[in-house]
């Protein structure tokens, strides 16, 4: 996934994709009004928006429901089995635990409820398209309390444990590195490192392994 936060001159590119014409309509009028966002397509399953994607590979980030046919997890599995660079933000009226589990081990960028207020979604994308991951509060409890204890605790390294509590706050790679003041290469070699020991594919996963075992949320 790139590292690249967002700077360009152009709008953030923008697919919306949920079964329910609602959501999208209301979603689609809010972004509308943004500057700096642009809704490219709305799709309504995730065979759709698989479609759309292997047809435009430029679109910045998919905003998908969990619950859509042909799911938006298994449309979110299929990306990344074919390294689409595409950010995933998903979004769902329930932060349950199966499918933040879920989306996690997958690579999802972030998450975003339906319950909270819109405005809270358009700084979701905004955050995402930065490089950040976000977390809703709700998934933040979910993650602090599952699993926690049930398994070795990996030895990290005191810079390995700031590189991973400054990614659980959600920075992309330059800002962690200003942060600890190294390289953006120390901070990828820190991470590989972080993945490795914590038996992890991606930084989504880390940061849940983060907060089960701290118990924290941010």
């Amino acid at each position: 996934m790139s590292e690249q936060t967002w700077g360009d001159a152009r709008p953030i590119r923008i697919v919306l994709a949920d079964d329910h014409a609602l959501v999208i309509e209301g979603l689609r009028t809010l972004i509308d009004r943004q500057p700096d966002m642009e809704v490219v397509a709305t799709v309504y399953d995730g065979d759709e928006l698989l479609a759309f994607l292997a047809e435009h590979p430029d679109v910045d980030i998919a905003v998908l429901d969990v619950q859509m046919p042909y799911s938006g997890l298994r449309a979110l599995s299929e990306l990344r089995r074919h390294d689409h660079p595409v950010r995933i933000l998903i979004l769902t009226a329930f932060a349950d635990g199966e499918s933040i589990q879920s989306a996690l081990q997958l690579g999802a960028e972030g998450f975003a409820l339906k319950t909270e207020s819109p405005t809270q979604t358009i700084d979701a994308i905004r955050q995402v398209a930065q490089g950040r991951l976000v977390f809703p509060r709700a998934a933040q409890r979910w993650m602090s309390t599952f699993g926690r204890g049930t398994e070795h605790t990996p030895q990290l390294s005191d810079r390995e444990q700031e590189v991973l509590q400054h990614l659980s706050r959600g920075l992309p790679n330059a800002e962690i590195g200003t942060a600890l003041c190294v390289s953006e290469n120390t901070v990828r070699f820190h991470l590989k490192n972080i993945y490795d020991k914590l038996n992890v594919s991606n930084r989504t996963e880390a940061v849940a392994w983060y907060f089960q075992h701290s118990g924290k949320s941010v």
